[in-house]
């Protein structure tokens, strides 16, 4: 169909073998891929940077190392909201036409969870029922692209302008638990559910608008056409099942060792596809094609990803913590079923596809101000945080600042979080010649915790 409208859109008589070669480079060139955003949970985590494996003394232990749970000492109720936006400066080498600023604003619930301590076995236990936003879809690019070919006599001329969207979320319902084996061990367990029969959807959705105005020079005089692409892609129902698995091992009073692994994620989901091109001609007149399908055979498989955190508890009121996590991004793919695998970050087909797996480094400090009445702390954090790319991993950092407040049995937190990379390539423009972006990401956490 892309391939079809691209011809269309320059057929005209005596130059339609010439300049069709110029619009199958746009067709192989200029393609927009976007792979889900992982989203890190609670207030208090990302103001420490995401610094938490070791720490994980909240409800959202569940996402970071279910063995925290274990430090509940009372039943609790949380809610976590979050507001993210992004912005992405596009530059190109070759085509400045390109250079432009786009924006993605998002808010939702980030994270619920209701928790419980109790006896089992003679050893304390946690149980905990969770709610989680874990992966992100949300993106908007837009920019103009200019492309000119020639060959027996002819000259083209094409104005293009691509404008792609992508919303939607995965959430998992989430039971978890955690036993204390030892008073210096726990080791907990959480069980991801991926569906949309709770109440809330678990799809996304893609849409790709192209429009295009050509002309062709020629002895016999100038040929014009302006075409019109629409593209969309409703991808829904997906179901899965995956597992968190930690432990939370305090040496002494002073250093705790924290650890986590997920299990990879395989969920089935349906889509359907809508595709619309028209094409007006000088010469041919107008073009329309229209055709709509459904398919229910897709599957997902998103990574693996484990890490190790350290923690110091220098004092009271001041505590260090250190994370390193690695994400296989390489093992990556969305597939027909009995077909073939391609990559949701490049677009291409898994046997061309070189996507590096990648490492966070997180680095987080708390500071607890005890005031007569209330505590009030102050977290900061900075980590780096790699993106997959189907280069090489594309270099981001991040810094973090958070506080609250204790009011009776309520717990108040806020975060800020700032992430940024320059010149990356991403989920961006893949392939296009000389083409990067300048990225940066403003999050904003607010988390309520109640204790009964």
């Amino acid at each position: 169909m892309k391939k079809q409208f691209l011809i269309l859109l320059l057929a005209v008589p005596l130059c339609f073998l010439s300049v069709t070669a110029a619009f199958g480079q746009i067709s192989s060139t200029v393609q927009i891929n976007s792979s889900p955003n992982p989203v890190g949970s609670g207030a208090r985590a990302m103001g420490m940077g995401g610094a938490f494996i070791s720490i994980a003394d909240d409800a959202t232990a569940a996402s970071w190392n279910p063995a925290g749970l274990i430090q509940l000492e009372r039943p609790e109720i949380s809610f976590v909201f979050s507001y993210a936006h992004r912005r992405t400066f596009l530059k190109s080498d070759y085509h400045p036409e390109m250079r432009g600023m786009n924006e993605v604003h998002r808010d939702d619930l980030n994270y619920f969870s209701i928790a419980v301590p109790v006896m089992m076995f003679d050893k304390n236990v946690v149980l905990s029922l969770n709610y989680q936003r874990l992966y992100d879809f949300y993106n908007d690019i837009s920019f103009d692209y200019m492309q000119m070919g020639q060959g027996g006599g002819l000259t083209a001329l094409s104005d293009f302008n691509f404008s792609y969207s992508q919303t939607g979320s995965l959430k998992a319902l989430a039971p978890a638990f955690a036993i204390q084996l030892t008073p210096q061990l726990s080791v907990g367990m959480t069980f991801n559910f991926w569906t949309d029969n709770m109440g809330y959807d678990n799809e996304w959705e893609m849409t790709n608008i192209v429009t295009a105005d050509t002309r062709v020079y020629s002895g016999s005089g100038l040929f014009t056409s302006h075409g019109y692409s629409y593209y969309n892609e409703k991808n829904k129902n997906f179901e899965g099942f995956n597992f968190n698995v930690g432990f939370l091992w305090r040496l002494n009073s002073v250093i705790t060792i924290g650890g986590v692994f997920k299990s990879p994620l395989k969920g089935d989901f349906d889509r359907e596809t809508y595709e619309h091109e028209k094409v007006v001609s000088s010469r041919l007149g107008v073009t329309n094609n229209s055709q709509r399908w459904t398919e229910n055979s897709f599957e997902m498989e998103f990574p693996m990803s484990y890490g190790l955190g350290i923690s110091f508890r220098l004092s009271d009121t001041f505590t260090v913590a250190f994370d390193a996590y690695r994400t296989q991004w390489s093992n990556f793919w969305v597939k027909q079923k009995h077909g073939s695998s391609s990559s949701p970050i490049t677009g291409t087909p898994r046997q061309d596809t070189n996507v590096h797996d990648t490492t966070q480094l997180r680095l987080g400090c708390e500071y607890l101000f005890i005031l007569e009445k209330t505590i009030i702390p102050l977290r900061l954090g900075v980590f780096s945080d790699p993106q997959p790319s189907g280069k090489h991993a594309d270099d981001f950092l991040g810094v973090s600042i958070g506080t609250g407040i204790m009011i009776g049995n309520a717990v108040f937190d806020c975060a800020y979080v700032y992430r940024w990379g320059d010149d990356v390539s991403g989920e961006m423009i893949g392939g296009a010649t000389g083409s990067n972006v300048d990225a940066d990401q403003h999050m904003l956490y607010l988390s309520m915790i109640y204790h009964f």
